[in-house]
C-alpha cells in the first residue's frame, strides 16, 4: 500500500515540513536572552505575580485605612429652613421664620479597644500580602526558569536525534555497500534502514517538543522568540550551601513565607478573639461642636398684639465626653468569642500542619539536588565511556569482529547519555533554584548565580 493511496503524507516529505516550522520558531528572534532577562520580562507581564503585587498594596491602603479610628473626625452641617404658621381665628394671624445656621462638630476617640486591635489586625495583614507576594515571586522565578532550561533541553535532545540519525546514515551507507561488494548479508542494510526510520519519527517528535516549549516559554513572558543562552561547557556544577539537609530544615523554619503566612494568621486569630472580647468593654469619646445660626421672624399682626418683624445671628459651644457601656447585645459577644476562639485553633493546626509540609519539601529538595549531583558525574563518566566503546565498535566492525548491529547500538548509547546527561545538568540547577525557594531563600542573586553557568 502506497502512502499515495492511504492519504497519508510519507516521512521524507512530513520531516522538511516540520523541521522548516520548527526554524520558522526559532529564527524569530535577533539575539539570546539570559535568564536574568527574560525573568524581568516576565515581571511585567504575569497576571499572578501582578495580582499579587496589586494586593500588597492595597492592604497597605488597608492599614492606612484602619489607623484613622486614632485621629480625630471632623464635619460640618450647613441648614436652612423656612417656617409659615396662618392662624386666622386669633391673633397673630400668621406668622413666618427663616432660619439658617452652620455648626461644626468633631470627636476624638479616647478609648476603644476594639479599634486598636482592628489596627493591630490591618497592619499585620499587610505582612501577610507582602509575604504572599514574596511568594509568589519565588514561584515566577522557578516556573520562568523552568520554561527556560524546557526549551534548552528539547534543543539537546533533538540534536541528539539528529546526530544519532546522521550516525545511523552513514552506517546504513556503509551496509549497503557491504552488501553491494559482497562483505555483509542483506540483514545489515535492514537493521540500518529500522533504525533509520525509527530516528526520523523520534525526530519529529522532538522537533514537536521544542516547539510547544518555545511556545510555553514565550506565553509565560509575553514575548514571542525568546531565545535562551545554552549552558557553558564544560561546565562544573557547583554544591548547594549549606551542604546538610537539616540546616535546610532550619532556614525553612525561619524563612519560608508560607510558614510565616501561616504564624500571622494565628497571630490575627489570636487578636480577632481579643477584639470579640473587647466587644464587652466601654468606650470613651471626646466631642466638641462650634455653631452659628441666624433666624428671621415676622408676625402679622398689630403691634399691640405683637406683630412685627425680629431677628439676628446667635451663636453656641459645647465640649463633652461620652462614656458608652453596652450592657446586653442577645449573646452576641459571647457567640462570637467563642466563635473566634474555634478559628483560633484552627490557625494553629494549619501552623503545624505547614511546618510539617515546608520542612517535608525542604527535606525531599535537598535529596533531590543530591542524587541528581551524583547523576550528572555518573552520566558524564558514561558519556566518555560510550564514546570509546563507540570508537572501538566502529574499528571491530571495520576488521570484521563487530557486526553492524553492533555500531547501531553503540550509537544509540552514546546520543542517549549525551541527551540525558544534557537533561540532567538541567535538571540539577533547577533542582537547586527550587530547593531555596522550598527554603524561602530565593532571591534575584540565585538567579544570577544560575544566569552565570550560562554562555553570554
Amino acid at each position: 500500500m502506497s502512502f499515495t493511496r492511504a492519504g497519508l503524507v510519507p516521512p521524507a516529505v512530513l520531516l522538511p515540513i516540520v523541521a522548516a516550522a520548527a526554524l520558522a520558531v526559532l529564527a524569530a528572534p535577533a539575539s539570546a536572552q539570559s535568564l536574568v532577562e527574560v525573568i524581568e520580562a516576565a515581571r511585567t507581564y504575569d497576571a499572578t505575580y501582578l495580582g499579587a503585587r496589586s494586593n500588597a498594596d492595597a492592604a497597605e491602603y488597608r492599614y492606612q485605612q484602619s489607623r484613622a479610628l486614632h485621629l480625630p473626625s471632623a464635619s460640618m452641617d450647613v441648614a436652612v429652613q423656612r417656617q409659615v404658621q396662618n392662624t386666622p381665628y386669633m391673633q397673630p394671624t400668621s406668622q413666618s421664620t427663616d432660619t439658617g445656621g452652620a455648626t461644626i462638630n468633631a470627636q476624638q476617640i479616647l478609648f476603644n479597644r476594639q479599634n486598636d486591635l482592628q489596627i493591630d489586625e490591618a497592619q499585620k495583614s499587610v505582612e501577610v500580602a507582602r509575604l504572599q507576594l514574596q511568594a509568589t515571586e519565588q514561584d515566577l522565578m522557578v516556573r520562568v526558569a523552568q520554561a527556560y532550561f524546557n526549551v534548552l533541553s528539547a534543543t539537546d535532545a533533538l540534536t541528539a536525534v539528529q546526530a544519532n540519525k546522521s550516525a545511523i546514515s552513514e552506517q546504513l551507507a556503509s551496509a549497503k555497500r557491504n552488501f553491494e561488494v559482497g562483505n555483509a548479508t542483506i540483514t545489515d542494510t535492514r537493521e540500518a534502514e529500522s533504525r533509520f526510520d525509527l530516528a526520523t519519527a523520534q525526530e519529529i517528535g522532538a522537533i514537536n517538543d521544542l516547539q510547544v516549549a518555545h511556545v510555553t516559554l514565550d506565553h509565560l513572558v509575553g514575548r514571542n522568540g525568546v531565545l535562551p543562552h545554552p549552558l557553558a561547557l564544560p561546565i562544573t556544577l557547583p554544591p548547594v550551601q549549606p551542604s546538610q539537609a537539616q540546616d535546610w530544615v532550619n532556614l525553612t523554619e525561619g524563612e519560608n513565607p508560607i510558614l510565616k503566612q501561616a504564624h500571622l494568621n494565628y497571630d490575627i486569630a489570636q487578636l480577632e478573639t481579643s477584639r470579640a472580647k473587647a466587644g464587652h468593654l466601654p468606650t470613651l469619646t471626646a466631642g466638641a461642636s462650634i455653631g452659628k445660626t441666624y433666624t428671621h421672624s415676622e408676625v402679622s399682626a398689630p403691634a399691640a398684639f405683637g406683630g412685627g418683624t425680629v431677628g439676628g445671628w446667635g451663636s453656641g459651644n459645647s465640649v463633652g465626653v461620652t462614656l458608652s457601656v453596652p450592657l446586653f447585645a442577645g449573646f452576641a459577644v459571647q457567640n462570637r468569642v467563642k466563635e473566634t476562639i474555634a478559628l483560633e485553633d484552627q490557625a494553629r493546626t494549619n501552623v503545624e500542619g505547614t511546618r510539617n509540609t515546608a520542612t517535608l519539601a525542604a527535606r525531599q529538595s535537598f535529596l533531590g539536588v543530591e542524587a541528581l549531583r551524583a547523576q550528572v558525574k555518573a552520566l558524564e563518566a558514561a558519556e566518555a565511556s560510550s564514546q570509546v566503546q563507540l570508537d572501538a565498535t566502529k574499528l571491530g566492525y571495520k576488521v570484521g569482529v563487530k557486526v553492524n548491529l553492533d555500531v547501531l547500538n553503540a550509537n544509540l548509547q552514546l546520543y542517549t547519555t549525551q541527551r540525558d546527561l544534557a537533561q540532567a545538568r538541567y535538571n540539577y540547577v533547577l533542582a537547586t533554584l527550587k530547593l531555596r525557594q522550598a527554603a524561602g531563600t530565593l532571591t534575584q542573586n540565585d538567579i544570577v548565580a544560575a544566569n552565570a553557568l550560562l554562555t553570554r
